[in-house]
């Protein structure tokens, strides 16, 4: 019983250390594995506790070790991580930003929607909206400022803007010849301007569709260099998690993950909602460049998707 139960914390742990070995991005079962890596630590820890039964030594060094590989595979994450100054706190929030993915075939699209513009935005940054729902989308939209509603070429790859500041220099990057586009505007606001990358990389239920979307994630990194303006927002649907060697990393963006603490923004069942990034993955993203800091970070179910939709506000440094 002691060989068994050994055995699969060995494993357990050689999983958890995935993340930290460069090969595991070059592998698209490891990959997918990688993502997991907090739910294997969980196991870890839980199969550290009858190994203490068996062996009190054993259990304890099963469980340390355990500790600190996940650490030392997320020290990177919250490293960088800098607090608001209290400055910055008590003024208002400039941008209130909500961003959702509401699924192509939701049944209860206007249901979502609704819900959503409720909570009174400046920025609606939404993914997966169908092109055959665009009636609601203008709808929704009124006078305000909108991107996505195109006769042509509507909604590529599923994305759609609404916001109550003007968009301007709108670009289309068709990184992939179908399903690869990734969306750089910049957001005219008073006396700012901010420069929006906007992607939804294909979900990797293929070899073939992994590496797409690691072609799409690795399109941000010389797209942040373009950009004209040093207030940055790089946001969307991943379909991965931070600990991904192909997550997008560059010098000049921190990921809101790292300004906010754990939260999943998808769960293989709504019934696993309420236990938030601990039956969940946090696979939906936004990153900031150095001048913006994020805070008042949610998330919200979304009536017919299976992902969670990010609420937050930014503030400007200077």
């Amino acid at each position: 019983m002691l060989f068994i139960l050994l055995l699969i914390e060995l494993v357990l742990l050689m999983l958890i250390l995935l993340p930290l070995v460069a090969l595991s991005g070059e592998y698209y079962l490891l990959d997918l594995l990688s993502n997991f890596q907090l739910h294997f630590f969980i196991l870890a820890l839980f199969f550290s506790i009858p190994l203490l039964l068996k062996s009190v030594k054993v259990g304890a060094i099963s469980a340390v070790v355990s500790i600190v590989l996940f650490a030392s595979s997320h020290l990177w994450l919250f490293s960088m991580a800098q607090p608001l100054e209290k400055e910055y706190l008590n003024e208002p929030p400039k941008l209130h930003i909500v961003q959702a993915n509401l699924s192509y075939y939701n049944p209860v699209l206007r249901t979502a929607v609704e819900e959503l513009n409720s909570l009174d935005a400046d920025l609606y940054l939404f993914y997966e909206f169908n092109q055959e729902q665009k009636p609601l989308f203008l709808e929704i939209a009124a006078k305000r400022y909108k991107f996505g509603d195109g006769d042509y070429d509507g909604f590529p790859d599923g994305m759609g803007i609404i916001s109550k500041y003007p968009l301007t220099d709108i670009k289309k990057h068709k990184v992939l010849p179908r399903k690869g586009t990734v969306i750089t505007l910049t957001l005219q606001l008073p006396k700012k301007k901010l420069d929006l990358i906007l992607l939804h990389p294909p979900s990797p239920r293929t070899p073939d569709k992994w590496q797409k979307r690691n072609v799409l994630l690795g399109s941000v990194q010389p797209l942040v260099e373009l950009a004209k303006n040093k207030h940055i927002l790089v946001a969307g649907d991943f379909n991965t998690t931070p600990w991904s060697n192909h997550f997008p990393r560059h010098h000049q963006l921190t990921p809101c993950y790292q300004q906010t603490g754990m939260y999943a923004s998808w769960h293989a069942s709504k019934y696993l909602h309420p236990y938030g990034w601990l039956t969940g993955l946090p696979i939906d993203h936004c990153l900031t460049s150095n001048s913006v800091k994020v805070s008042q970070f949610k998330t919200h179910s979304l009536p017919g998707s299976d992902h969670l939709a990010l609420d937050y506000k930014i503030s400007f440094t200077d």
